[in-house]
């Protein structure tokens, strides 16, 4: 017995000696750790987004559509995804870098402005290659990005301009479908068919958006009334009641809803809301914003892999929901939450989701690469970090 026990000791003793080498071989010395990976702000990806922009997109004063090009592609970008650029422009002026970047991209905007005699406003392709369309969405989210370069720097040239393209968004409305805004200036007021011959959820909700930004500035009633009355077409048309979330558009000539459901309508109907609560004290505004923040952050994520994600596609779309979100928060916690499983799926894409090159997949959670070549899934990128970083006081 005693010598069985011995027998065991020595083996033992044997076993550990002859563990060490390997033991040791799985330990790092901390001289030799990998210092390669450095954890960065949210206001330095949010800059390192935009020079990947500037090294890849950039076309002159303006940039390209896609990067790598795709078949088809003309000189210059569009100006929804320019947009995306004066988004980053505001944002990285309020996180403090140099104005110049500012200047930049507010002053390649003046390439898209058509300053005709009646309503001028931002057409959809620079004006210094062809005449183009004028989409009502398209001059909303300029105006958006105008009022927020007035109260950033405080130059009146920007809340003027701002002024006069919601003129030509304001002329999108009229009282056929009861009210609401269309898509375009070609189809607006006497289209009869034809997909594009709709009111739509879109138009109306950022309409009802920036002429409630505008009253905020001027106090000019006119712009309230037109704010409560959108908003109130948009609620009482295009709301599916089962989730409080927002159908695409409805069409002039077959009266058909497209049930089609976007994060950025349910976004914009939250502003809107949020902004009417702000003003008037209403708190039917506020209930009904919370309430689709709910059913959206209920109805639009889902679970891939381990974690929560946004929508699978079009990026720009669910940041516009994040903005939201942000935007509720100040009167209620549970968008608080909601913000961190949005920065949590950004982070998830800044380690998981990129090309070789660094595009950002258009599904943040990397099961697909999507478009990940539209100059707008990129810009979307610095806006979402440089939001978190205002967010988290960085």
């Amino acid at each position: 017995m005693n010598y069985t026990i011995v027998n065991i000791l020595f083996i033992c003793i044997i076993s550990l000696i002859a563990c060490k080498e390997p033991i040791d071989d799985q330990l790092i010395d901390p001289a030799e750790e990998d210092t390669t990976s450095v954890e960065i702000s949210y206001k330095e990806k949010a800059k390192s987004v935009y020079d990947f922009i500037q090294n890849n997109y950039k076309a002159g004063d303006l940039y390209r559509e896609n990067y790598p090009s795709q078949g088809g592609d003309n000189k210059y970008c569009y100006l929804w995804p320019y947009v995306g650029m004066l988004t980053a422009g505001n944002l990285l002026q309020e996180l403090g870098y140099d104005q110049s970047i500012h200047d930049r991209e507010f002053s390649g905007l003046e390439l898209f402005y058509d300053s005709r005699e009646e309503l001028p406003g931002y057409q959809a392709y620079p004006i210094i290659e062809v005449k183009s369309d004028h989409y009502y969405d398209d001059n909303c989210i300029v105006a958006m990005e105008l009022i927020d370069a007035y109260r950033l720097l405080g130059d009146q040239t920007f809340l003027d301009r701002a002024v006069a393209i919601t003129e030509f968004i304001m002329s999108g409305e009229d009282s056929r479908m009861g009210g609401g805004l269309y898509w375009l200036e070609a189809v607006a007021g006497d289209c009869t068919s034809g997909p594009n011959c709709i009111k739509a959820a879109n138009t109306t909700a950022y309409a009802a958006f920036v002429t409630s930004e505008l009253y905020k500035e001027t106090q000019d009633d006119r712009y309230l009334d037109f704010a409560k009355r959108t908003y109130k077409w948009n609620y009482n048309t295009l709301r599916d009641p089962s989730d409080d979330l927002y159908w695409n558009d409805i069409n002039i000539g077959t009266n058909q809803i497209n049930p089609v459901k976007w994060t950025y309508n349910a976004a914009m109907m939250i502003m809107s809301g949020v902004n009417l609560y702000e003003i008037t004290g209403d708190q039917s505004y506020l209930d009904e914003s919370i309430a689709t923040a709910r059913s959206s952050f209920s109805k639009f994520t889902t679970v891939r892999g381990d974690q929560l994600f946004f929508p699978a596609n079009d990026p720009w779309f669910n940041t516009e929901l994040m903005t939201s979100f942000i935007k509720l928060s100040a009167y209620d916690d549970k968008s608080k939450e909601y913000i961190e499983v949005f920065i949590k799926s950004a982070d998830h894409a800044w380690e998981n989701a990129r090309t070789e090159e660094g595009h950002f997949h258009e599904d943040w959670s990397g099961n697909n690469q999507g478009r990940y070549y539209w100059l707008l899934h990129q810009a979307c990128m610095i806006e979402v970090f440089g939001r978190a970083a205002i967010y988290r006081g960085e």
